[in-house]
């Protein structure tokens, strides 16, 4: 699963940003959390040169 992080590289951005623990309780009871890891996403959006911050989170269906 992919998701945005909650510490975007500008003000303006995805409006729902995730944090590292909001994911694992989303997923808790019927998945185990194999990883959750900040990730850059590149992009060739100007207002996003440096990339977009977010979470690459790899998951198991219990």
């Amino acid at each position: 699963m992919l998701g945005f992080r909650d510490e975007p590289p500008t003000p303006s951005g995805p409006v729902h940003r995730l944090t590292a623990d909001e994911i694992g309780t989303a997923f808790a009871d019927e998945w185990r959390v194999d990883a959750i890891e900040p990730i850059t996403i590149d992009t060739a959006v100007p207002a996003y040169a440096e990339g977009i911050r977010g979470w690459r989170t790899a998951l198991t269906r219990n």
